[in-house]
């Protein structure tokens, strides 16, 4: 089978299946269910994985969209290493959680368009899709109005960042007068454009365009709230209302990564739009050290993974905001790997404790269901960036670039604010973990002997606890020696990079790992904080406000016109307009059903008597 076909069908198959269990699932017995649901992702990443052995790239065009003109949207498949690799993380992740999923929603009743895009058109949609997604998704359970207004939130802010998506890539049109990303990359790195109606190429100063600026940070918009970044974060900590592995799947594998990815595939965009670009390391930055200080407090253990994930993407956003964009991926890969199992064990935990997600009503389950304890301890461990796990080698590479710049003193501070993050991280993560693991069983616990998963859902817990332990070791080339295998495969599509780290930088990132886990262990001997700065955990418990302040500077003024719209114009106006006008209609109805009587007599009268009146006005017309 060649190149173009496979491409395709990494499509097709999660297409197909949907449209299967959404149309028949319900008159099919389970076991076709189980099967489908998770076969699908599975036969995604099989085509995934033979368009990487095969080395396979191109831009695949299967038929013109739209033609109008000289404006034309075809319907092409980018295929490069990016995507290739981003299809690999999303299918190969995303099959464990649909496969967990199996056994944990067993009790329930019966997006790779991104990735492939080759046009900004495509990317719109894809995008789009994604935010419908994430609405379904968050809204399973729509029983519980929790869960709807939360997939309602999600909706609106992903819209928000739809927008800015639409307006980049106007910009682009308007600039390039195409919307393949080869015809717009192509004239970049040429400095010219040439797809005017009239073929004229024109010189262009890219180095000092506002147009690209202004573009670069429309998409950033779009970037910021697909991957819930300052400002737009506030529906992803809400996400969690969903089933955990919805949480699983859009934590790690696929939603929130989207706006990573945008990034990384706009980087011949980024590249000359030097503010927008440096906007992404801040944007970053600033998320990552905002998300890692309000998970301190959390008690809810889906929240605290949730926060997380916004820091971690924080990382990332930091990492292709400075330029250093295979790390950034590198970390996305290795993020993917340790975020889906802390859900899914999380998950685990929760099955077990009939879905109470209390930390403090858990303690004790380290004797009681030791794999899935042992895996979250795995999963911790990476997240806190300790050597070996893969957590540490991505995380490394990250700091590691920004540590390496010190002429530049904004890209210093940045590393800073990463440092205080990466502490911060290994405070709150030893918290989540003792809390949950350590200790005796707390008496509010709901369940005194928990029970163990079943098979089909601890397999893909230990799977990605392997992986999160060994799967570092593909890039280590920032110590100084080893191998460089994201890197190398990224280069072709995002530049190449210097990894190999100085003495300093690697001493930094040993010094940085020593301070997290020092304080990952001592989470459980510091004595609670709160008693003596209880504004500071206000301040944190309420998540900065961000809530409230949208709540008092948009949802209520809105509430406000809403109201006085529906009292003072649609219901006196709009309405009385189209309900009087029917009460005149009746009025007058009933005004002429008194002539109809049943009565021929009536009739012959009423009939002469206008023949009579007809008659005197024809005479006095002609007598005038």
């Amino acid at each position: 089978m060649n190149n173009q076909a496979l491409s395709l069908l990494i499509l097709l198959f999660p297409t197909a299946g949907a449209l299967l269990l959404a149309g028949r699932g319900w008159r099919l017995p389970r076991v076709f269910t189980v099967i489908i649901g998770p076969g699908v992702v599975w036969a995604s990443f099989a085509a995934t994985l033979a368009l990487f052995f095969g080395k396979a790239s191109g831009d695949f065009t299967y038929w013109t969209w739209i033609k109008s003109g000289s404006f034309e949207v075809p319907f092409n498949l980018l295929i490069d290493n990016l995507s290739i690799f981003m299809c690999l993380v999303i299918t190969g992740v995303g099959g464990l959680i649909v496969t967990y999923a199996v056994g944990y929603m067993e009790h329930e009743d019966d997006p790779s368009y991104v990735v492939l895009a080759g046009n900004f058109i495509f990317l719109i949609v894809g995008v789009a899709m994604v935010g419908l997604s994430s609405y379904l998704l968050i809204g399973f359970s729509y029983q519980r109005n929790s869960a709807v207004v939360a997939a309602r939130k999600a909706f609106v802010m992903n819209v928000i960042g739809d927008v800015g998506m639409i307006l980049g890539t106007f910009v682009v049109f308007v600039t390039f007068h195409a919307t393949t990303y080869a015809g717009v990359f192509d004239q970049l790195k040429s400095g010219t454009f040439c797809g005017r109606p009239t073929n004229q190429c024109t010189y262009i100063f890219v180095n000092d365009s506002s147009m690209l600026e202004l573009a670069a940070f429309l998409f950033l918009v779009g970037a910021v709230a697909k991957s819930a970044q300052l400002p737009l974060h506030t529906w992803l900590p809400d996400a969690m209302e969903g089933p955990t592995p919805v949480s699983a799947l859009i934590h790690a594998a696929t939603m929130v990564t989207a706006g990573v990815y945008l990034v990384g595939r706009m980087h011949p965009i980024y590249d000359v739009a030097v503010y927008a670009h440096a906007a992404v390391a801040i944007v970053g930055a600033v998320t990552a050290l905002f998300a890692a200080t309000i998970a301190i407090v959390q008690v809810d253990i889906k929240r605290v993974l949730a926060y997380s994930t916004m820091s971690q993407i924080g990382y990332m956003f930091l990492a292709v905001g400075i330029g250093a964009y295979a790390a950034g991926f590198f970390h996305l890969l290795s993020h993917a790997f340790f975020k889906a199992l802390l859900f899914m064990a999380a998950g685990n935990v929760i099955h077990a404790m009939h879905d109470e997600q209390d930390m403090r009503k858990y303690g004790g389950l380290w004797g009681q269901i030791r794999p899935t304890s042992i895996s979250f301890l795995v999963g911790s461990l990476a997240l806190v960036g300790v050597i070996p796990f893969v957590g540490f080698f991505s995380k490394e590479q990250i700091l590691g670039a920004a540590f390496s710049k010190p002429d530049d003193a904004a890209v210093q501070l940045l590393w800073f604010i990463g440092f205080i993050t990466a502490l911060i991280t290994g405070f709150y993560t030893g918290r989540m973990w003792w809390l949950s693991f350590w200790g005796k069983p707390s008496p509010q616990r709901p369940v005194e002997h928990p029970h163990a998963p079943r098979l089909v859902m601890m397999g893909p817990v230990a799977s990605l606890a392997v992986l999160a332990t060994v799967g570092g070791f593909i890039q280590t080339r920032a110590l100084g020696f080893g191998p460089a295998v994201v890197s190398d495969f990224l280069s072709s599509a995002v530049g190449p990079v210097r990894w190999e780290g100085g003495g300093g930088e690697v001493a930094v990132t040993f010094l940085t790992m020593i301070l997290a886990t020092a304080l990952f262990v001592g989470a459980m001997r510091i004595r609670p904080w709160s008693p003596y700065v209880p504004w500071a955990h206000r301040l944190l418990e309420r998540k900065y406000y961000f809530d409230e302040i949208y709540d008092a500077a948009f949802v209520r003024p809105m509430d406000w016109v809403a109201a006085f719209a529906q009292r003072d114009i649609e219901t006196p106006v709009i309405d009385a307009a189209v309900i009087d006008t029917g009460l005149v209609a009746r009025a007058g109805a009933s005004g002429l059903s008194l002539t109809q009587s049943g009565y021929f007599r009536n009739y012959v009268l009423v009939f002469v008597a206008g023949a009579v009146v007809a008659a005197v006005i024809l005479i006095v017309r002609a007598g005038s």
